[in-house]
């Protein structure tokens, strides 16, 4: 089996997934920034779901089948901001004792940093399209 040919579908979940936060959660949060509003981690609807598996698989088969190095540039982008986001950001919108201003504030920083997340998975995708489309894809 070719595996390189799972990567696109599984960085288009991840992506689609990312996206999806970004133009649906997000501007909820950012017009109104409700303490204690995210769901459980591992609760049904929970954006973790979005990550595991198909975000790490699609960078570890990435990785394997030998993806061009700016697709891999743009990955490691991505899976660093989104580490950041998950670690830093993330953990205000589940605390209840959180203020409305304080939820609002890392709404935004989760705006721009997964924004960022968006683009650099979408030219991830491009940059192996391209490359599987070529006759003789370097790496």
């Amino acid at each position: 089996m070719n595996f390189s040919r799972l990567v696109v579908p599984l960085l288009s979940m991840w992506f689609f997934g990312n996206l999806y936060e970004q133009v649906v959660w997000n501007p909820q949060l950012l017009a109104d920034p409700r303490p204690g509003s995210l769901v459980g981690v591992f609760a049904a609807g929970s954006p973790v779901y979005y990550y595991l598996p198909w975000g790490p698989l699609a960078v570890v088969l990435a990785v394997v089948t030998r993806a061009p190095r700016p697709a891999l540039a743009c990955l490691a982008l991505s899976v660093a901001m989104k580490i950041l986001l998950v670690t830093q950001v993330n953990p205000v919108f589940r605390d209840p004792a959180a203020t409305r201003e304080t939820v609002h504030t890392h709404a935004v920083l989760w705006a721009f940093g997964n924004g960022v997340v968006v683009i650099a998975v979408a030219a991830a995708i491009l940059l192996v399209q391209r490359a599987q489309r070529s006759p003789a894809s370097p790496a």
